[in-house]
């Protein structure tokens, strides 16, 4: 075993050492000479283990006295939740199946922005001055420069997890629980060639990475090596103020599209369950014969949908959370694509 294999093994040791010595309320280290003896290595191996342990805010180093474990007995166990909208969607099932997931010993507290970067800052804030254990955030817009972004590293410097999901924008020292959304745009394209479309148009969001790599896995399946130019016209691109004025009433948007694009497509797959909803009604009020599939269906059935099942996400999100609090080593988690009738 090399020098460097032998003090990643011995910090791994410590890590579960620590644990049990926490439990017996026994915070102080043993000396780098009694630790050297006992692994059978160099003082040097032992201190470049410890200040790992360090780097993962799991001991603390004093003076003249040597090593403790750091008592995080009185900090916070609020995991903060931050969504667009915490009662909509796909949020009330995420937040019910985390609630049931995490160690009762943290409570989860959900809060909406409703679209407002203002609003986000506050509860951001509030994270910060509460310490909490861990925050959590679904973003909106996140391929748009985040002006919040300095709370973010705010809260990263405090030692506070922050963990994005759905979505592959996560900001610098965060970190990400979600699927692959490239992959699932592949699967479902796929699939409905398998059940015969032939020409599949899609919608997608722009301000959205979940959005922007759904389309990419689009792209793979419908067009692959192809030129594309001459089909582009098979891709409605809008912004989330667009959703939004769909959910608000106005469909001229997808009037539009049905009318110039629709009318030569068998399929089309749609960013979310709430576009699939509002483009099935104007499909047929214009009496078009048109599969319609989406994402993450988390408001209707009717549709073909590409997403992940609830309960394993949110499963893999608390272990995740329980993970990072306890500064253990983060591992992304795999989020399988499971399609939905």
């Amino acid at each position: 075993m090399s020098v460097g294999e032998k003090y990643i093994v011995i910090t791994n040791k410590l890590e579960l050492e620590l644990r049990r010595m926490k439990s017996e309320g026994n915070f102080k280290l043993p000396s780098e000479t009694d630790l050297a003896a006992r692994y059978s290595c160099s003082r040097q191996t032992i201190r470049t283990s410890l200040d790992l342990l360090k780097e993962r805010g799991l001991i603390e180093k004093r003076k003249g006295s040597g090593s403790y474990i750091v008592d995080d007995s009185h900090k916070s166990r609020t995991v903060f939740y931050i969504a667009e909208d915490c009662d909509r969607y796909q949020s009330p099932a995420l937040i019910r199946g985390l609630i049931s997931e995490l160690p009762s010993k943290f409570e989860l507290k959900s809060f909406s922005t409703y679209g407002s970067y203002k609003a986000e800052a506050e509860m951001i804030s509030g994270a910060i001055e509460e310490k909490a254990a861990a925050l959590i955030i679904e973003p909106f817009r996140d391929l748009i420069p985040d002006v919040n972004e300095r709370l973010i590293k705010e809260a990263v410097n405090l030692k506070i997890p922050v963990i994005y999901i759905n979505s592959s924008n996560n900001p610098e020292g965060t970190y990400k629980v979600s699927p692959d959304y490239r992959e699932a745009g592949r699967k479902l394209a796929d699939r409905l060639k398998e059940n015969g479309n032939k020409d599949i148009a899609c919608i997608f969001l722009t301000d959205s990475s979940s959005g922007m790599d759904g389309y990419r896995g689009y792209i793979d399946s419908v067009y692959g090596k192809k030129d594309s130019s001459d089909d582009c016209s098979k891709c409605l691109l809008i912004s989330s103020k667009d959703e939004k004025d769909m959910i608000s009433g106005s469909t001229e948007l997808l009037d539009q599209f049905a009318d110039n694009t629709l009318t030569g497509c068998d399929a089309v797959i749609c960013q979310n369950g709430v576009i699939a909803h509002y483009l099935s009604s104007v499909a047929e009020k214009k009496k078009l014969s048109i599969t319609i599939a989406c994402f993450d269906n988390g408001y209707y059935d009717s549709f073909l949908s590409a997403g992940y099942e609830t309960g394993a996400f949110c499963r893999k999100l608390a272990r995740s959370v329980v993970k990072l609090t306890e500064g253990m080593a983060f591992e992304e988690p795999a989020i399988p694509v499971k399609f939905f009738l």
